[in-house]
């Protein structure tokens, strides 16, 4: 849900951006400040096919690695409990 937003001029002459959460049509704000989470679901549902093949590809590639490394780990722990 997004929030009107205003530029105010400060007394040393700088601008900000003011919340204004009076106005309740944000199709009549000049600026609007949209919340971060409604934002993220957003460009999820807007993600190609191919963008999530490759963020799916990228996450199996790191539980790969680390299943991996997992396995080399145990297989020295077990040749070094033999030892002993």
């Amino acid at each position: 849900m997004g929030v009107c937003a205003k530029v105010v001029r400060q007394d040393d002459g700088t601008l900000l951006l003011a919340l204004d959460p009076s106005v309740s049509d944000i199709s009549t704000c000049a600026y609007v400040v949209d919340s971060g989470a409604s934002n993220a679901w957003r460009e999820l549902g807007n993600m190609s096919i191919r963008d999530a093949e490759v963020i799916s590809l990228n996450i199996g590639w790191v539980w790969a690695v680390a299943w991996g490394w997992k396995a080399i780990s145990r297989a020295i722990s077990i040749k070094h409990e033999d030892k002993e």
